[in-house]
């Protein structure tokens, strides 16, 4: 049989003219390229627009996600001072911009007219536009690997633009303190405290967060709830942590509610001894009627290991009668959350359809959702995406190669089903002979099982430890979750 690189011309797209391929949706040039001809071999006008197409479809996506899930969103259930106090801040934000860009960035022509200084009694509004405008400027960078320059806290007006918040949280508006709050983990992230003298960033934004925490503030509950989780600026306390989830919850606040729902499945050391699958389900459930995709992924993920795991079902009080009850339902659920842009969920269905675990096996949805994945910015799709076009190629080869004069004569649609189902009866290997996940090895499984699954996400595995840190290093830290994250 001819081999699929026989057939594929790296980038060489369309009439067969080469074509630059830019690196794109986060991929390396390399990726890149070979993403773009293995399409070229199925659908060569899709693959010369990839490149830019795709970026697209991932903006769009990502802004339809962002629009579901704003804090507005997330705040409509709460008191309504909250949803105001949020509102004119996103309204101020967007005013400043405004502002800016009519007067060709001069501040002090963009701040005329508001009340700021100390001895007079500016209103919340001026006070908070005053900060975003002064505080908006930063220092001149070192060089282009200074981030440190790109922290709130390196604006040599810092100082004079969290007074203005502070003299708006003292006439009462709380998001200045969740403002506040924020400048300092955003310090933490970009310069580790490089801004500060002596200071812990973490601790100062504990401080700030618990100051609109202690005023019932759903945002900064939720903060706090977080902090006290993972013991940041302060000490971890995973009974605190569920005090303030459970009062930003109470307020109708979405990650809260999923939060509580993973401390109660106790998955992780810290949160055993307060295992209670129920209680999880019922979080989980209520965030999913918030509309909180990760928490319909969640289930989904619940409801697929309760059909192999009786003693889980009985935990979660046997919410279904048969196995197959439980994957329909857990594919439903996953479906719903991929349908409202959970990345997660993209991936793990395509992983659920490339395999033969649940009986689902279907090369097209697999890929279907691998793309989606991969166009949402789960870049552990690429590897898996790329497996699956090439199966599909060397069935086309095969068919070719062994009868090409029947399947020219076949119709479009029956070319494909054909394809579809030789690359399925091809690749029963594929399902339970793992390849390393390393980018750069094309090791495979002698043995199913041998090799050694990432003990944090159990999604990938790999060859030696030594492909593992390789493949850390060229990104899989910034996708590996654990299945209870």
């Amino acid at each position: 049989m001819e081999s699929v690189s026989e057939h594929m011309h790296e980038g060489v797209v369309g009439g067969g003219e080469p074509l630059e391929i830019p690196a794109f949706l986060g991929m390396t040039e390399q990726q890149s390229r070979l993403l773009v001809a293995l399409y070229n071999e199925t659908d060569p006008e899709f693959a010369k627009n990839m490149p830019t197409a795709l970026p697209v479809a991932a903006q769009q996506l990502s802004n339809e996600y962002e629009k579901r899930n704003s804090v507005g969103k997330k705040l409509e259930r709460a008191n309504v001072k909250w949803a105001e106090e949020y509102k004119l801040f996103d309204d101020v934000q967007h005013e400043a911009v405004e502002k800016l860009s009519t007067t060709d960035m001069n501040i002090d022509k963009a701040a005329e007219g508001l009340v700021l200084e100390e001895t007079e009694d500016g209103s919340i509004h001026d006070l908070v536009l005053g900060s975003l405008l002064y505080g908006g400027i930063r220092r001149e960078p070192s060089g282009p690997d200074d981030r440190a320059s790109m922290s709130p806290v390196a604006s040599p007006n810092f100082e004079g633009a969290k007074r203005l918040l502070e003299r708006a949280l003292e006439k009462g508006y709380t998001m200045a303190a969740v403002q506040i709050g924020s400048f300092y983990m955003q310090e933490e992230k970009l310069a580790a405290g490089a801004n500060l003298k002596g200071q812990d960033p973490k601790v100062l934004a504990y401080e700030w967060y618990k100051k609109a925490a202690d005023t019932s503030n759903p945002m900064a509950c939720h903060k706090l709830g977080f902090f006290f989780e993972n013991g940041i600026g302060c000490k971890k306390d995973i009974k605190r942590a569920i005090e303030y989830y459970q009062k930003a919850y109470e307020q109708g606040y979405p990650d809260s509610a999923h939060n509580l729902g993973l401390i109660y499945q106790g998955y992780a050391e810290d949160t055993a001894r307060f295992r209670d699958i129920k209680k999880a389900i019922e979080y989980f459930e209520r965030a999913k009627q918030w509309g909180y995709s990760a928490s319909c992924n969640a289930l989904g993920r619940m409801y697929l290991l309760m059909s192999k795991n009786d003693e889980l079902a009985k935990e979660a009080g046997n919410p279904g009668s048969e196995p197959e009850d439980y994957i329909v339902t857990g594919i439903e659920l996953m479906e719903d959350a991929a349908n409202n842009g959970d990345a997660d969920a993209m991936m793990m269905l395509g992983l659920i359809f490339g395999s033969k675990d649940y009986g689902l096996y279907d090369m097209d949805k697999a890929q279907n959702y691998m793309e989606l994945a991969l166009v949402r910015g789960d870049l552990e799709a690429y590897n898996y995406l790329v497996r699956i076009l090439r199966a599909k190629m060397a069935a086309r080869v095969a068919l070719e190669k062994e009868n090409l004069e029947n399947f020219e004569k076949l119709s479009q649609a029956d070319k494909e089903k054909l394809i579809r189902q030789l690359a399925k009866d091809a690749t029963p290997d594929s399902a339970t002979h793992r390849q390393c996940a390393n980018m750069n090895c094309e090791k495979k499984e002698q043995e199913p099982g041998s090799f050694k699954r990432c003990g944090r996400c159990q999604r990938v595995s790999y060859c030696s430890r030594e492909c593992q840190k390789e493949h850390w290093k060229l990104g899989h830290r910034a996708v590996c979750k654990s299945p209870q994250e």
